[in-house]
């Protein structure tokens, strides 16, 4: 009986080999009987179905650099290596240089500033491409570990890149993406008994808690994993696998957590994890923390992926694990725009487990299947020939945009306004900025003109980030707040709520203006 058109993403099997696939079986708990291993599919139709997806992914994560934050990671790094040593002090601004600065990511800085030096944006860009990509590597890998048509397969890494297309882009969180997707892949294969990778993790975590402190959703990921097999354990005392995996995952975690302690910051990594994710203000004030808004044309990816999440479900009993990674993802999804790659790596599967199975159970698999069969070279020639056009579309794509820096960068930062002032070093001593523009004041100035504030909001404090706020929507207190910090120069957007007050009250003078930035001097 023919199965599994244009093949499966798991098993050696391939429709241009006009041989059967076997249906795989409805899935049962993990036992104690090693399963076996995944196999990447042999060049045929399916491994060019989901080929020319993983190709495709590359257009919307080649992105050029954007990030506000791009600017100070990378002063940072140049100051490390320079200096041979990590801040203890923050260093970039006037309002909270005596704080203590815990730099959870100088590893990245330090790399980053390295590739940067070397290749520029074009390097830079294409590097966080390629840890982007990885992430999507593991995310097929672990599709594969059950039978899924590689059509489905395909579409549904589509829409994980679609998914996050707000997010993606050349900065360090898509490290923290890649490896959640690798752990996620690791903690999956253990769960099957398809092999034990998942012990080398702690090796991970340790360069993770140096790069990013994202590394907490490893540990989470491996924390859920225990406590689901503790519970499945409890339950079913019986059955020793559940037992045997519990207790691993525990060790694991221990492990994990003390490798996440093994870099210059040592508990404050953990300390700024948990401050970041409760920061109220931080929450309210940055737009990429606020919930995602469906009404918003970037976010009809991430809309598409929970909905197919709560379709796919109807047609699969999920196991314990699937289910509270589906429960955990969905809420990531929802709590913050930034948690939509986490969404994408947890959900996907899941999707695609659900829809393959379903399919499987259909009446069309024997029909479709003969009737590619009878035409698979055909058909073959056919998907190698799109797979081609997939590719030089993407590089074309690709091409266009990361050659347009020049311009992106003139268009989302205040470079008119920040010539002005290198022209004039003897205006104003204390600034007030923008808060997304700090970073590229930094890159422009760093020493000579420190910042009021920039993107590391969880260093420099809820009560600056509140002020910040404040002066920004112009409330009651904003004329106070500039008066206490000694602010004599305010560079901002020309359309900002400061700005209009600033224009209109006769303590300030308006010195520049390009339309899109404003420079205010005090009198």
């Amino acid at each position: 009986m023919l199965r599994q058109p244009f093949a499966s993403v798991n098993g050696r099997s391939d429709v241009s080999s006009c041989h059967p696939v076997a249906v795989a079986p409805e899935h049962s708990p993990p036992s104690d009987t090693p399963g076996a291993r995944a196999h990447l599919p042999r060049p045929g139709l399916g491994g060019l179905i989901v080929g020319a997806a993983l190709v495709a992914t590359l257009v919307v994560i080649s992105r050029r650099v954007g990030d506000p934050d791009f600017w100070w990671h990378m002063e940072t790094g140049s100051w490390i290596i320079n200096h041979g040593a990590f801040p203890s002090r923050e260093l970039f601004t006037y309002t909270a240089s005596t704080r203590v600065w815990a730099d959870q990511e100088w590893g990245s800085e330090v790399l980053g500033y390295l590739i940067f030096r070397a290749g520029g944006f074009l390097a830079f860009s294409l590097a966080y491409a390629a840890v982007t990509w990885v992430g999507f590597w593991f995310i097929w890998r672990r599709i594969a570990l059950e039978r899924v048509p590689a059509l489905i397969a395909g579409a549904c890494i589509a829409v994980a890149a679609a998914a996050g297309v707000e997010v993606w882009g050349p900065r360090s969180q898509m490290i923290s993406f890649a490896l959640t997707c690798l752990t996620l892949y690791w903690v999956e294969s253990y769960l099957r008994d398809r092999n034990r990778r998942l012990y080398l993790l702690p090796l991970v975590v340790l360069a993770w808690a140096n790069l990013h402190g994202g590394f907490v959703y490893g540990l989470a990921v491996v924390a859920l994993a225990a406590v689901t097999e503790t519970a499945l354990w409890l339950t079913s005392s019986q059955d020793g696998a559940h037992r045997r995996r519990s207790l691993r995952l525990w060790g694991v975690l221990i492990a994990c957590v003390v490798a996440g302690l093994l870099n210059p910051i040592t508990f404050h990594a953990y300390q700024a994890a948990v401050q970041t994710q409760t920061s109220a203000v931080q929450q309210t004030f940055i737009a990429e923390w606020h919930s995602p808004s469906f009404h918003s044309l970037g976010e009809v990816g991430l809309e598409l992926l929970l909905l197919l999440v709560v379709f796919a479900m109807a047609f699969r009993r999920p196991r314990l694990w699937d289910a509270l990674v589906t429960v955990v993802g969905i809420y990531a999804a929802l709590s913050a725009v930034r948690n939509a790659p986490l969404a994408a790596a947890a959900l996907t599967p899941m999707v695609a487990w659900s829809l393959g199975g379903a399919w499987e159970r259909s009446r069309w698999p024997e029909p479709l299947g003969r009737w590619i069969q009878r035409r698979a070279s055909d058909l073959l020639v056919l998907v190698t020939a799109g797979t081609l056009l997939v590719a030089v579309g993407t590089a074309g794509v690709m091409t266009y945009t990361l050659s347009s820096q020049t311009a992106s960068t003139n268009a989302n930062f205040p470079v008119g306004a920040d010539d002005w002032l290198a022209a004039h070093p003897e205006v104003g001593t204390r600034m007030f900025n923008a808060y997304d523009w700090g970073g590229y004041l930094i890159y422009r100035f760093y020493p000579d003109r420190p910042v009021f504030i920039y993107g590391e909001a969880t260093e420099l404090g809820n009560q600056l980030l509140q002020e910040v706020s404040d002066v920004e929507n112009a409330e009651p207190d904003w004329q106070t707040i500039l008066t206490e910090h000694g602010v004599n120069y305010v560079v901002e957007r020309t359309d900002s709520a400061l700005s209009m007050a600033l224009s209109v009250d006769p303590q300030w003078k308006q010195v520049y203006s390009d339309g899109f930035a404003v420079i205010f001097v005090k009198r």
